[in-house]
């Protein structure tokens, strides 16, 4: 089995490196409604597609069935979108659409056991459902064929900059049955860039009145919350609570601590990666020093003694009233009436690991699917790597621009005077958004990351985005990123100045190295979820009383023995497998 995957990755590798070899010699044609070339250098390829589609052929026009679901912004009814329009016009298509709603999980579920596929579905399916629907079963597109120079020159050239979407995309048999959706990383913007998973604020008006430094290892993270304890520098008195550990980012900043990146955790039932290698961060030693800092830090005082309790609203309310003086949450928002008084912490570094690391989200997703039984498999690859393209993937997002040959509605976009993006609808209401009546569905396929750029290409303007170099910790390379929004730098308000904080704090300690979908066989996932569900509740239910202190830490080898009897071997090698060959790839093992 390690030895299929690894050939899987060797062959999506090899898909990417080969691209040289087989490009043409001759730049392709420059899109429709503007020449810019795309920002890696490449001339766009959205129109020569048009011309091998198969649609002018067969003398008649094709009818593809189209599943997916509107963003949740959309305010125009599916059928009525000007993005399917544009496609009907410039491929000689015509469009069968289905809006599937809120309950997308039942209809996708009837469409496979009803064996009557869309042509083409935008939407989220588990990899466990490519293994079983497209391996086992044969009812998806394999896209391989297609992936070319020749059919998908766009779609090759993206993978060229992101080859770990391609890896992810990339089932055990070395065939991809969903094409990525490219997001791309952006500096700083929400979780889309920057780590999500650690998120810790430190009251640096406290920390001045304990003359202490920001904490670089767990040790010293301790240690100031002590201080916190003992001085109480905001005066609050029995209200105090130095630690607040909202949606268990207090946890996963110690697991990281002890040197688990790749994925979020909790009591560490989650895949993660340290030295180079899948872990299961529950069974291992580490997880002793897990329930050691926070079996310490409850009996000290430093969290609150509801702390197994307490909800989200009452962890935030202790924020607000001034209580406390750390806390983790995915937003500054719990401190907006003293936004000022907070930075974010960096990761730590411990005793057991002496690198400082997060992870960065993945700068993409999967979701375009289309079935094996459809009559037209290269038009609909021209259309998809359509959207691969500069131009594709603005109209996609975004629609086209006014006054262009593809406006149809009279709600294209514009540049305002001062560099913003606007269109008719927006002029008029201030809660629309620039996709309102243009973005065709979901945001589920093509490319979003060269989108602004080539908006401001389109419209003739410079450029006025910034781009910031940030450099992998682990492995020393370095992307440039779009600044989106600089107005987000200006510190002005809490949900600035959170960003401006959290940039702060984790630009120097990122890896991009992130654990990528995992593909399991059926019976593979039945057999993980057994495992899964009697370890994990467990793990839980052990873990909270260790750091209660209702079963002494003396125990933890015998209770590290209780998880091997339940098979936690057994469980973690089914992932070693499904994960080698990513292993081998990133690391080299």
């Amino acid at each position: 089995m390690k030895r299929k995957r690894a050939m899987a990755l060797l062959l999506a590798g090899s898909m990417v490196m080969g691209l040289a070899a087989c490009s043409s010699s001759e730049p392709s044609s420059e899109s429709t409604g503007g020449s810019a070339s795309n920002s890696s250098g490449a001339q766009d390829s959205s129109t020569a597609q048009t011309e091998s589609g198969g649609a002018e052929s067969s003398g008649e026009t094709p009818v593809l069935r189209l599943a997916t679901y509107l963003h949740t912004e959309q305010t125009v009814a599916l059928e009525d979108l000007w993005f399917f329009k544009h496609l009907e016009k410039k491929f000689n298509v015509k469009f069968e659409l289905e809006d599937m709603g809120a309950d997308s999980a039942t209809r996708v579920n009837q469409f496979f056991l009803a064996d009557d596929l869309p042509d083409i579905m935008w939407l989220g399916l588990s990899t466990t459902d490519a293994m079983t629907y497209g391996v086992s079963e044969g009812m998806l597109l394999d896209w391989t064929p297609y992936m070319n120079e020749e059919t998908m020159p766009n779609l090759m050239n993206v993978l060229k900059d992101y080859p770990d979407a391609l890896v992810a995309s990339t089932t055990p048999d070395g065939k991809v049955y969903s094409l990525p959706y490219i997001r791309g990383p952006v500096y700083a913007n929400n979780t889309g860039a920057f780590s999500g998973t650690i998120r810790v604020n430190i009251n640096k008006v406290w920390l001045d009145k304990v003359n202490m430094d920001m904490p670089a290892t767990l040790d010293e993270f301790v240690e100031v919350a002590r201080a916190f304890k003992q001085q109480d520098p905001g005066g609050v008195g029995e209200q105090l609570i130095p630690v607040s550990d909202n949606q268990n980012k207090i946890k996963d900043y110690i697991w990281n601590a002890l040197g688990f990146y790749g994925s979020g955790q909790t009591y560490g039932t989650n895949f993660a990666i340290k030295n180079n290698q899948i872990t299961l961060p529950a069974y291992t030693p580490e997880a002793k020093e897990f329930m050691q800092t926070l079996n310490t830090m409850l009996k000290e005082g430093l969290l609150s003694p509801d702390y197994f309790t307490l909800d989200q609203d009452t962890n935030r309310a202790n924020v607000a009233a001034g209580y406390v003086g750390i806390f983790g949450d995915s937003t500054l928002q719990p401190a907006e009436n003293s936004w000022q008084d907070w930075l974010a912490l960096s990761p730590l570094s411990s005793d057991v690991n002496d690198t400082r690391v997060a992870h960065v989200n993945a700068g993409y997703s999967l979701g375009t699917y289309v079935s094996s039984r459809t009559e037209y498999p290269e038009l609909i690859a021209s259309i998809i790597d359509y959207m691969y393209s500069d131009e594709g993937g603005c109209y996609y997002h975004n629609g086209p621009m006014k006054g262009s040959a593809d406006e149809m509605d009279g709600n294209g976009w514009w540049i305002k005077e001062d560099g913003s993006f606007t269109n008719a609808r927006m002029e008029a209401d201030p809660v629309a958004t620039l996709a309102n009546g243009n973005t065709a569905c979901y945001y589920v396929a093509g490319r979003f990351d060269h989108m602004e750029a080539y908006r401001y290409d389109l419209a003739g303007v410079d450029n006025p985005m910034e781009y910031r170099t940030v450099r992998d910790v682990l492995t020393g390379k370095e992307v440039e990123m779009p600044v989106t929004d600089v107005s987000i730098f200006d510190d002005d308000n809490w949900d600035h100045h959170w960003r401006v904080i959290q940039t702060e704090a984790m630009k120097d300690y990122l890896t991009f190295i992130v654990l990528p979908p995992v593909y399991l066989s059926l019976e593979q996932k039945e057999e993980a979820d057994n495992y899964a569900t009697v370890i994990n509740d467990y793990v839980t239910q052990e873990t909270a009383k260790f750091i209660a202190g209702e079963r002494p830490l003396d125990e933890f080898d015998a209770y590290q023995n209780e998880l091997k009897d339940l098979g936690v071997e057994d469980y973690i090698n089914i992932y070693k497998d499904a994960y080698s060959g990513f292993i081998d790839a990133t690391f080299g093992n």
